[in-house]
């Protein structure tokens, strides 16, 4: 932990071995094992806390193939949403889903578009479930969504499997996202979003429907829990004001790219979650 006399305060903190390494131009003396560190200005000190880039380069290299990988292991995910300094996890609101048949997908880019916006072999009971998400957080990164999660049982999971497009056109599982969203919704309330958005295009011709209507919104659930999001806000639950059905849009991790998604099973081997992971915060040391 590095205190500064001059901000009569902590200024930052990092492991052991890290320290160790960075104080290295600093030392002036050792001895069995101990070393002598002469004084440090404060910009020195803050040189010691600032992130070193080519480790988040590399962090972020390992996580590109982490979301792109085809199986998950139920600890990392577990990890994620248990609170520390680093994480914190939340419910962000509920979706509605009358069919049970669900999808994946970029809401603002591509829903409803079925090349794009995979519906799911697997259904789940009709009904409405609440999604959460688990969020890091530092001075290197930011804030970032690790795991958007509907949880659709209160059992916990003991196996993740890889969610398969329902359709057998369908070469390979997984979604593009090209507007830095993401959402699971029901194949209905897709239906139902689409008629919403040519509705109001007709109203607004000329508009962007994020910039002029979405927007605002996001903005809205920043001002509600600014602690959890960026500026300009990183999720909402929208209503249809036409059907009063809800789905959850949420930020993509690092943004743009091509996310899986995987069904949490329980103990009784029975759906209980559905689990779409953007950011491993163990990659970035927090």
């Amino acid at each position: 932990m590095l205190v500064s006399t001059s901000k009569d305060g902590v200024i930052g903190q990092m492991d052991y071995f890290s320290a160790l390494a960075k104080l290295r131009p600093f030392v002036k003396d050792s001895k069995d094992g101990k070393l002598l560190v002469r004084g440090l200005s404060l910009d020195e000190m803050e040189s010691l806390t600032a992130p070193d880039l080519t480790e988040i380069r590399a962090a972020f290299e390992k996580n590109l193939k982490y979301i792109s990988e085809t199986e998950k292991e139920v600890s990392v995910i577990e990890r994620q949403f248990q609170r520390t300094e680093t994480r914190f996890f939340l419910t962000i609101g509920t979706c509605d889903c009358p069919t049970g048949r669900i999808i994946v997908c970029d809401p603002l880019a591509y829903l409803p578009a079925a090349e794009f916006c995979p519906v799911l072999k697997t259904e789940i009971p009709p009904g409405s479930y609440p999604v959460e998400i688990s969020i890091c957080r530092s001075e290197a990164i930011g804030i970032r969504i690790c795991t958007v999660r509907l949880k659709i049982k209160d059992t916990p999971a003991a196996v993740y499997r890889l969610a398969e497009p329902a359709s057998e056109k369908e070469t390979f599982s997984g979604f593009p996202v090209d507007a830095g969203m993401t959402c699971i919704c029901d194949a209905q309330i897709a239906e139902e979003y689409q008629k919403f958005l040519d509705r109001w295009h007709q109203e607004h011709p000329g508009g962007n429907h994020y910039d002029d209507y979405f927007a605002d919104l996001f903005r809205q659930s920043e001002e509600r829990l600014p602690q959890y999001q960026r500026q300009g806000g990183d999720f909402i639950e929208w209503e249809n004001p036409d059907t009063k059905r809800r789905l959850v849009m949420a930020a993509s991790g690092f943004g743009d790219g091509f996310y899986q998604s995987f069904w949490g099973y329980d103990s009784e081997d029975e759906v209980c979650e559905l689990i779409i992971p953007l950011v491993n915060p163990d990659l970035f040391g927090l």
